[in-house]
């Protein structure tokens, strides 16, 4: 019991993955941990509170009521206009199928059920991360620890080693046949940041890309999905709110969350069967109104945000001249040597780095900072060797030159002139 309690106090904090950004954090952190508390609030109010409450006829009595109120919240209610006139005898059936009310039960498995959707994308990323030849993972946690390192010599091992992961990645990952196709392939991919695969260097940012698609969809499917769970149209629910609002109406009263609703049950007394009809009042939909209004806007915006997002890293990915400037940028703060070639550093970017060596780098600069991110780039830099360059230059080459020494993958000082 005594070691039970040591383990349990010595966790200091949750371990959260930043192998993505912060907008994609946006659906798969953010949204789940809202779902979850949308969930709770709803749930505490159905087993706490009274969902809902039945106007009774005078003779019934209080074992009535309660029976009443249980039997019209299990099954479904029925939402008319208080206009409308009401027949004594049961609603058709037609009736009952276009005025249904069924959701208000299952609210909180709904919105887990959302929860649990947002996170599906997050797990495919890692699923296809894990198969690009390099922890991601792994690195991101070494670059954090070297941006949030007290002591010098932590930090200069963790970027090291960032650094040497990166390297064997970036040099491993090669298509070193030879060949007017293979040539023809390195062509394509360095043109199209989604066709290629772990050879060409473009595995990891296309993945990341699609992951991005995956997101919007998730966010703007679940609306529609709302329509077959909820009521349907709710896809426009919010355009119907922002209607009510510029009319200046009352916006909280819409027939999509009835707050008052019929309810159709029979009761036995001894062998006769009597039929009764009675009106409630669903106080859950006031909580559902303004849950869904939220969650509406919500998907909306994450939509909206992840799509604007998915452009910006795409022509991140495509626009190789805003490449190498991001990589002169960041080299020019930490090396000392000034003098560089420009057609040096363009090989370096697009033959060494490539467009997956890049995304790493500004998966880093993002989530750590761009101290660390130019750090490693810098290290990697140095190590960018002349025997280096050739085989990065020259896929089919498998060698190091006979004249030169195999880099050993630490960070070193070299000037390029």
């Amino acid at each position: 019991m005594d070691r039970l309690f040591k383990s349990v106090l010595s966790i200091r904090e949750l371990k959260f993955h930043v192998d993505d950004d912060y907008i994609d954090r946006l659906s798969r952190q953010y949204t789940v941990v809202l779902m979850v508390l949308f969930a709770f609030l709803v749930s505490t109010k159905q087993f706490v509170g009274t969902p809902i409450n039945c106007w009774c006829p005078a003779e019934f009595t209080s074992s009535h009521v309660d029976y009443t109120n249980a039997v019209c919240w299990v099954s479904n209610t029925y939402y008319v206009t208080i206009d409308s006139i009401v027949p004594a005898e049961r609603l058709d059936m037609t009736t009952r199928d276009n005025q249904k009310i069924s959701y208000y039960q299952w609210v909180p498995f709904i919105l887990i059920i959302q929860g649990v959707l947002s996170f599906i994308p997050c797990q495919i990323w890692r699923f296809m991360n894990k198969r690009s030849g390099i922890n991601l993972s792994t690195v991101m946690d070494a670059a954090h620890v070297s941006s949030e390192a007290a002591y010098l010599e932590i930090r200069e091992k963790a970027v090291r080693y960032v650094v040497n992961q990166m390297d064997r990645y970036l040099m491993a990952q090669r298509d070193h046949r030879t060949g007017c196709c293979v040539r023809v392939k390195h062509f394509v991919a360095k043109l199209c940041c989604i066709i290629g695969g772990r050879l060409y260097g473009n595995y990891l940012i296309s993945a990341y890309l699609f992951i991005k698609l995956l997101y919007i969809i998730n966010a703007i499917g679940q609306l529609f999905l709302l329509d077959v769970l909820l009521v349907s149209d709710f896809h426009l629910y919010g355009v119907y709110i922002l209607e009510r609002l510029l009319r200046g109406q009352d916006w909280t009263w819409s027939n999509n969350f009835p707050r008052v609703t019929l309810c159709e049950f029979d009761m036995r007394l001894q062998s006769r069967i009597l039929s009764y009809i009675v009106q409630c009042t669903l106080t859950i939909n006031l909580f559902n109104e303004k849950i869904f209004f939220f969650v509406w806007f919500w998907y909306v915006f994450v939509a909206g945000v992840t799509l604007i997002n998915f452009f910006q890293w795409l022509f991140k990915a495509l626009y190789w001249p805003g490449q190498i400037q991001y990589v002169r940028k960041h080299i020019r703060a930490f090396d000392t040597t000034q003098q560089r070639e420009h057609g040096v550093l363009s090989k370096f970017t697009e033959c060494y780095l490539r467009r997956d060596g890049m995304f790493i780098i500004r998966l880093i600069g993002i989530n750590m900072g761009e101290v660390a991110a130019g750090e490693v780039l810098c290290g990697l830099w140095n190590n960018y060797s002349p025997e280096r360059r050739l085989m990065s230059e020259k896929p089919g080459r498998k060698q190091f030159s006979s004249s030169g020494s195999r880099p050993t993958g630490g960070v070193r000082r070299m000037e390029i002139v």
